[in-house]
């Protein structure tokens, strides 16, 4: 989806200046050395293809409140609950930043020229600091009509679809599995490949391989002694052999020396590419498409790609290629109810549906784990009442849709989330939805020394039969991260699984 000024801005959190005032927000405005909070809030609104005529381009907040004030669009504090994307001004003209969103009496912004970077704040909606809002015309945040409407419709979809959802069928595991019980030798081998020398490198016990299941790259760390026969530099490729097949393949990104003679290496996978920002305008492609464009842009290696048939079109500007592929990934799982994992399979970007990602031979259970963390709270993200406010102009009123559970209130006092919404039409649906999946303790899951297997990757779906106390486990769970662990010739892996009522 078409990212708007707060995507914008939020992608810059963490930029700093690089002296007294100079940022590249002042060199774009043509005031480098001048205070730059406005011109940040004008730069992303540039970069977002915002109107100067909505957000105007100007390095003085004084002259951003006048501009709102003429066009009538100016509401002061105290009179007004500002959205997101409004235009938040302080001490009558000395500071302003953009609004992210507001949450119960607080609005969360992201501002410029704060401690001298791009800072994310909050405050009270009654702090005497804000003097009020710029409340900009944007035409659907930047998206064209057709897109937001293709958009709700696929929201409206994936609403009905988890309200429509019974409780999920587990795949009841009995018995014991065939096959599940291969112990794996652990042998491993280090290659690696410096311009023409090819080697082999003794490396240190305590090996690790970690994959995660969404927006990072597969990581490969190890420890090996100095040896001048052994050169190696960034950018270097290395494989990784585990009982005689290849099992990771990436490129050294960083070497760190200490006084006793042992370099640390960390090397990633070809993923960690998609980290590189750019912009990239498409139209009715798949994930499978837009994947293939990207890794042909940065010279990536694509293997098993198959066809997500959902197709969308977006507008991503100054995006992670991470997020990028993501936005359409989930996008994919709404229309379509068909979840895809990416990750690299030793040198080649792969895309596969979870349901073929089953892993039989790879058991967890008392015996096969040496132990398990399990949590249960209802302290993060969990809701028994759910409150969505629409702000209806044309009735100057705001209206509200309320799903609460009583039981769950009674027995854990009130846990509300509150959100403003854009339209009612599907305010009612949304509350519901939103009951359906939050009212509900988490529960989390880490499996630890579990016996190791080279086929268990970030999305593998993996049986576990474990029994936790207040309930047992008996099905297939997927693996949210797994950190693959080389000592003493022992393959061991520690694994965050998710599944039915757990999170990962």
């Amino acid at each position: 989806m078409a990212k708007d000024i707060v995507d914008v801005a939020i992608g810059e959190l963490g930029y700093t200046e690089q002296g007294e005032n100079r940022t590249k927000y002042g060199a774009w405005y043509g005031m480098n050395g001048a205070a730059w909070c406005h011109m940040f809030v004008s730069w992303c609104a540039d970069q977002a293809g915002v109107s100067t005529s909505v957000v105007p381009k100007t390095a003085s907040c004084s002259n951003g409140i006048s501009f709102y004030k003429n066009k009538g669009k100016f509401q002061y504090r105290g009179k007004y609950t500002p959205k997101r994307a409004d235009i938040i001004y302080f001490r009558n003209g000395g500071h302003v930043g953009i609004v992210e969103k507001v949450s119960g009496n607080t609005v969360h912004t992201v501002e410029g020229n704060s401690s001298d970077k791009v800072k994310r704040k909050s405050y009270s909606l009654n702090d005497s600091n804000i003097t009020g809002y710029g409340v900009p015309a944007y035409t659907n945040l930047n998206s064209s009509s057709s897109g937001a409407s293709k958009a709700s419709k696929t929201e409206l979809q994936y609403l009905k679809s988890i309200l429509k959802k019974k409780k999920p069928v587990k795949t009841v595991i009995e018995g014991e599995i065939e096959g599940s019980y291969d112990l794996p030798a652990g042998e491993t081998e280090v290659i690696i490949k410096n311009g023409d020398n090819m080697f082999s490198l003794p490396v240190k016990d305590g090996m690790k391989v970690v994959w995660e299941r969404k927006g990072t790259p597969g990581k490969l760390t190890f420890e090996a002694e100095y040896n001048k026969e052994f050169k190696t530099t960034e950018g270097n490729p290395v494989l990784l052999i585990v009982d005689g097949r290849k099992f990771f393949y990436g490129f050294i990104f960083k070497q760190s020396r200490t006084k006793d003679g042992w370099i640390s290496y960390t090397v990633y996978d070809q993923l960690r590419y998609l980290k590189n920002k750019d912009t990239y305008v498409y139209k009715n492609k798949t994930a499978d498409q837009v994947i293939k464009a990207l890794a042909k842009r940065f010279n990536l290696k694509c293997g098993k790609l198959p066809d997500t048939s959902y197709k969308m079109s977006a507008a991503e500007n100054d995006v992670e290629l991470f997020t990028m592929i993501q936005n359409i990934l989930d996008n994919t799982l709404m229309s379509k109810n068909q979840l895809y994992v990416l990750y690299d399979k030793c040198g080649s970007i792969q895309l596969s549906n979870v349901n073929s990602m089953k892993v039989d031979a790879c058991l967890v259970d008392a015996d096969t784990a040496e132990d398990y963390a399990y949590e249960t709270s209802i302290d993060s993200d969990v809701y028994n009442q759910i409150k969505l406010v629409y702000e209806n102009k044309t009735k100057g009123t705001y209206d509200l849709f309320v799903a609460k559970h009583t039981k769950n209130i009674n027995k854990w006092g009130v846990l509300q989330y509150l959100e403003k919404i854009d339209t009612p039409d599907i305010g009612k649906l949304k509350a519901k939805a939103y009951l359906k999946l939050y009212n509900k303790k988490s529960r989390t899951l880490t499996i630890k020394n579990q016996i190791g297997s080279t086929k268990v990757i970030a999305g593998s779906m993996i049986p576990v039969m474990l029994n936790l106390g207040d309930i047992q486990v008996a099905n297939y769970m997927m693996v949210e991260k797994v950190t693959h662990i080389f000592q003493n010739r022992r393959h061991t892996m520690d694994l965050i699984v998710s599944g039915g009522d757990f999170s990962g």
